[in-house]
């Protein structure tokens, strides 16, 4: 056979081993709701699962108090340390990085205990419907 052949049966192999067109990681599918205080974050929140240990991250924008990792974006199964991010504009203007024009200035919303300080744990299990809510206080 010639090289080509064997590097298409290497291909077809690695196929099968992986899944179509995978990586190769079990993935698993979480969602749930976050809320800050009984309400909903600003707009452009986000959830973060750091994987404690090997693997991914995978994060998802927190829409109203939603958020939803699906699919080929969700993580794979395992213990993680979540982040959970809000930024609020502060209703001042900063000089841009382009060190010519303003911009909005921002800070973050949510307590550093839940993103970068993050006490926040999550277990995502394989074979399960993994819905986890957040319900952070200031």
């Amino acid at each position: 056979m010639n090289s080509c052949v064997w590097g298409v049966l290497l291909s077809v192999c690695s196929m099968l081993f992986m899944g179509c067109g995978g990586d190769g990681i079990n993935r698993v599918d979480v969602e749930g709701k976050v809320t800050l205080d009984g309400a909903p974050l600003n707009e452009g929140a986000s959830v973060t699962f750091i994987p404690i240990g090997s693997g991914p991250a995978a994060g998802a924008v927190i829409e109203g108090d939603q958020y939803s990792i699906l699919g080929d974006r969700a993580p794979g199964p395992g213990e993680y340390r979540v982040e959970i991010r809000s930024p609020r504009p502060t209703g001042k203007q900063v000089l841009g990085t382009d060190g010519v024009t303003m911009e909005p200035s921002f800070e973050e919303a949510v307590p550093e205990k839940y993103n970068t300080n993050s006490e926040l744990k999550a277990n995502l299990s394989s074979g399960e419907k993994n819905t986890i809510d957040f319900i952070l206080t200031k």
